[in-house]
């Protein structure tokens, strides 16, 4: 079903200039422009920065995990350096944590940081696993932090603080997390497309996929794809009636991934489409490049992402960005 752990992994397609559009899944990308345009969100984004959010996790990771380099786990940190150079996307830092659960996850909205579990790494073959730290990388390469971060941090803070909260205050933030997960739930599609672009294999993705589902090695024979792809078909067909629809929206409102067996069926369907058979052939949009790299006029941070409008060193109002211009194909 999957490659052993000493497989030599093939060499694979780079994709040099690539911009995120190439990849990102549409409902991702109108539901993200959505929250761009919310009023208000801006400043949620200058208090995660007053409250020091991203040096707290960076300190916490440091001091609890291991963080990988080309001496610390070279292995996976080959991995990582195969998926950056494969999607053109700058070397987040990267950690390992011992964790009983089979866990990825990408943090940081100016510094970033990609987190691997143990036991994921046990579960999964080495290609997988490229496709696990593949889709974490979309996660960054597509501008999904800020967001994702925002989610997270008022998911903890709701379930931390709803009994002291008023009514319309609980009302206030849950309504602005069914708004985030929402959202949250589609950028994993493009996050499975970016991991699709590293490793080039859809079955290899399903495998992953699959295996974190069923979270035992000692199946993974038994294991059948295909199999696995038509739940997705399955769970279309059960939502033939309003009570079918009431029990899907209590089950995905505030969660932050879809369904596995849909995003299987969702990285199948795209492996097979036009779109993604251009791209492997060079033909997709390039990245633009633009004067992003901001300073800080308070404490001379620099800052590159396009989305920040305050420093997240300190929260202090950054420059403008300058005007951009397109790179040529």
């Amino acid at each position: 079903m999957s490659t052993t752990p000493n497989t030599v992994l093939p060499a694979r397609l780079r994709f040099p200039g690539l911009s995120s559009t190439a990849y990102e899944h549409p409902a991702d990308r109108a539901a993200l422009e959505a929250l761009r345009a919310t009023p208000g969100l801006d400043r949620l984004f200058r208090w995660l920065s007053d409250i020091g959010f991203e040096r707290y996790a960076r300190l916490f990771f440091t001091a609890d995990s291991l963080r990988i380099s080309p001496k610390q786990c070279p292995r996976l940190y080959n991995d990582l350096r195969e998926a950056c150079t494969i999607l053109d996307v700058r070397e987040p830092e990267f950690y390992l944590i011992q964790h009983p659960y089979p866990v990825s996850y990408a943090l940081g909205m100016q510094r970033h940081i990609v987190v691997i579990s143990s036991s994921l790494v046990d579960l999964l073959s080495d290609t997988e696993r490229l496709f696990v730290i593949g889709r974490e990388l979309g996660h960054i390469k597509s501008d999904h932090m800020l967001y994702r971060t925002m989610a997270l941090v008022l998911a903890s803070l709701l379930a931390a603080n709803s009994p002291y909260l008023n009514i319309p205050g609980e009302l206030l933030v849950r309504t602005l997390l069914y708004t985030l997960f929402a959202w949250f739930r589609k950028s994993e599609l493009s996050a499975d497309r970016a991991g699709l672009l590293v490793v080039q294999d859809p079955e290899i993705c399903i495998n992953a996929i699959l295996k974190r589902v069923a979270g035992t090695q000692k199946l993974t024979d038994d294991l059948d794809a295909a199999e696995f792809v038509r739940q997705a078909d399955l769970f279309d067909d059960m939502e033939d009636d309003l009570l079918g629809i009431y029990y899907k929206f209590k089950m995905l409102r505030f969660n932050p991934e879809p369904f596995p067996a849909v995003r299987a069926r969702e990285v199948l369907d795209w492996s097979r489409s036009r779109e993604y058979q251009r791209l492997l052939r060079g033909e997709y949009p390039y990245a633009r490049k633009t004067a992003s790299e901001r300073v800080c006029e308070q404490c001379g941070y620099s800052v590159s992402n396009v989305s920040f409008r305050f420093c997240p060193e300190c929260g202090s109002p950054l420059p403008p960005l300058l005007p951009e211009y397109p790179e040529p194909i």
